[in-house]
């Protein structure tokens, strides 16, 4: 069972949480023209700024508190940024890599290169591994990322970058499956398209994958923790697959709650979740939330 703390206003999104509890927050009101992030969960709300224009989003947030994303420069242009100690690094403007996509703990940073190759920033140099139309996705501790690249012919495809090697995902009954996470381990969720069309949640390494709600008319998984549970949306309900069981998070939370989970976003290591919330019926919606485990008697 969680307790559940609001997380952002209305007009905000929660992402990017890591395992001190720490997450991202960008705003983006209909009638504010400007977009501001920070990083909460700590003692104090920590504003970004900006790279000299209206827009910041944040991306990425590892466990030692640096961030990346795109913030626009004072010429309105979109330019990556790395937010650490306090201050922001324009990485367009040193590397040339643009849409930063992730950043973990070994300060490895995955990108993109000016002529659409997924790349990876390691110790000042640029990587530009990937294939012609390729973008980077999720990367874990070990600098193991999802590619999506374009293989002619075939279509779009999920690869995982290991050892300097890219390796497709398995088929999913038949069918080409699409990485959103990876974890430590290896693990990927996100979704494949059924025989019948339906878009399902699913679990792989490079070998094998399972599907995850074999029964859901549709189902995405979000995020993976090192400890192989899966958060996602199936039929617009948010679920955690743990322990070989799929849970209705809304099944998790008091009852009594005006509260209606539907996806949920994000997972750590402490079991803590980031979900986007509405009212029971499912008409106003309020913003993220944090659901906390409640420790069992």
């Amino acid at each position: 069972y969680f307790s559940v703390f609001p997380a952002t206003g209305k007009y905000s999104r929660a992402l990017a949480l890591n395992d001190a509890g720490r997450y991202a927050v960008n705003s983006a009101g209909p009638e504010i023209p400007y977009q501001v992030a920070s990083i909460n969960g700590g003692p104090m709300s920590e504003s970004l700024g900006s790279l000299g224009g209206a827009i910041t989003q944040i991306r990425s947030l590892n466990n030692l508190g640096e961030a990346v994303g795109v913030s626009t420069t004072a010429s309105g242009e979109f330019h990556s940024f790395l937010y650490a100690d306090g201050r922001m690094q324009d990485l367009t403007a040193l590397y040339g890599i643009q849409d930063a996509r992730d950043i973990n703990d070994r300060g490895e940073i995955a990108a993109r290169t000016a002529d659409f190759r997924a790349a990876v920033l390691r110790d000042g140099v640029v990587d530009d591994f990937g294939p012609q139309n390729s973008a980077p996705g999720d990367m874990n501790g070990r600098g193991e990322l999802l590619v999506e690249y374009f293989a002619d012919g075939l279509g779009y495809r999920t690869a995982v970058f290991r050892d300097g090697t890219l390796t497709d995902l398995p088929l999913a009954a038949g069918r080409q499956a699409f990485g959103q996470a990876i974890n430590d381990a290896g693990w990927v969720t996100g979704y494949f398209t059924s025989a019948e069309g339906l878009i399902l949640a699913d679990a792989a390494t490079t070998e094998t994958y399972t599907n995850l709600t074999p029964w859901a008319s549709n189902s995405f998984g979000y995020d993976i923790s090192n400890l192989g549970q899966v958060v996602g949306v199936t039929d617009n309900r948010a679920f955690l697959y743990a322990d070989s069981e799929l849970i209705d998070l809304n099944t998790r939370i008091d009852p009594n709650a005006d509260l209606l989970l539907i996806s949920a976003d994000e997972i750590n290591d402490r079991a803590q979740i980031l979900s986007p919330s509405c009212d029971r019926a499912g008409v106003f919606c309020y913003g993220s939330v944090l659901l906390d485990p409640v420790p069992p008697i």
